[in-house]
């Protein structure tokens, strides 16, 4: 908003100046062409005078033409009336005898050639001034139009962006409180002590969730945190037959990311790629990579029995699109996402750019 109204305010600057100069334009002409005298008094008013159609013709399209109908995409119509006005002052201004400027009567050409003759007639001038203050009008107007415009259109798609995430936030919270509940109560058939120690671990990233990922950026150490604590949490719900490997930077200091952006790929990967029947291995990695200003997450894990094909579908169903879609607002083409199977092992690797501020321009 504030803005807008710099550039409304910088429109009419110009107008201020462009009609002072034209006001003025006896007397700077004068200083100009360094002549001894200047004009009266009366021959400036005589000249304002003179420049009465074209103020009028300024006014009527600045605050009636070009605001009701141009830009209420009636371009027809104000092309129509513009041309009825033009025509109706130009037989106005040939109906009736208008003043000459003042100096006009004195002029003398040492060469009689049509185009001179043309602007002494006074006519002619004042319709000559009249339609370059009009064109002067329109384009400037035009040109601040489309500026504010523009800023109108990106900050209905940034705010569209972000209602869009917001869903999308919206939707994680629910799917990782179902598949940690989940967890919890199949721990508490098995282990009620550990049960106890995962209620209140939950508490703890509950709290992380209500409170932290409502902003659209979080530090790095903060979601590393978070999915420590996940980790730990199945780490009391499995056996040792279930190996679990994790690697996250430790030097992540200024660094930004969107809230849970990760977890949707460790949720998958314990409750898809996790058995009973052999030993199964889950890795979680989390690097920075510093000369390319990338963030690399990876996480793998053994495929089981009768693996299925991959697609944006496979191991997660509604976690995977719903972070496909989060990368594509927030980053578009620079991050990355690859999904695939090699027949043993289930992989996903994630690039994205590194963030040092805490507002994601979205």
């Amino acid at each position: 908003m504030a803005w807008n109204i710099k550039k409304i305010t910088v429109e009419y600057l110009i107008y201020l100046l462009f009609w002072s100069i034209l006001l003025l334009s006896p007397v700077l002409g004068s200083i100009i062409k360094d002549v001894s005298f200047f004009p009266t008094f009366e021959e400036m008013l005589s000249f304002w005078k003179f420049l009465l159609p074209a103020l009028f013709l300024f006014v009527l399209n600045n605050n009636i033409l070009m605001p009701f109908l141009l830009y209420k995409k009636r371009g027809r119509l104000f092309v129509f009336y513009l041309l009825c006005i033009i025509v109706a002052c130009t037989i106005i201004y040939i109906s009736f005898p208008l003043e000459e400027p003042p100096g006009i009567k004195n002029v003398k050409l040492p060469v009689k050639r049509e185009v001179w003759g043309f602007f002494v007639n006074p006519r002619n001038v004042q319709i000559l001034i009249s339609m370059f203050v009009l064109v002067f009008n329109i384009c400037v107007r035009l040109f601040f139009f489309t500026i504010r415009r523009d800023e109108h259109l990106k900050e209905l798609e940034k705010e569209h962006l972000r209602s869009s995430l917001e869903y999308l936030r919206y939707q994680i919270n629910p799917h990782f409180f179902m598949n940690t509940l989940n967890n919890i109560h199949a721990l508490i058939d098995i282990d009620k002590d550990k049960a106890r120690i995962a209620v209140q671990e939950f508490s703890t990233m509950m709290r992380y969730v209500l409170y932290d990922t409502s902003a659209s950026s979080v530090p790095l150490e903060k979601e590393i945190s978070f999915m420590n604590g996940y980790i730990d949490l199945m780490r009391l719900r499995y056996t040792d037959k279930i190996e679990i490997k994790t690697f996250f930077e430790k030097d992540t200091q200024g660094v930004f990311v969107p809230p849970m952006l990760f977890m949707q790929f460790i949720e998958n990967a314990f409750k898809h790629g996790v058995t009973y029947k052999k030993r199964t291995v889950i890795d979680v990695a989390l690097r920075i990579d510093d000369a390319a200003d990338m963030i690399l997450f990876t996480c793998r894990n053994t495929m089981l029995d009768n693996p299925v094909k991959p697609s944006c579908s496979t191991q997660g169903g509604i976690g995977i699109e719903n972070a496909r879609k989060r990368l594509e607002l927030l980053f578009g083409e620079k991050a990355t996402m690859r999904i695939g199977n090699d027949g043993e092992w289930y992989n996903v690797e994630l690039k994205i750019p590194i963030r040092y501020d805490k507002v994601y321009n979205c």
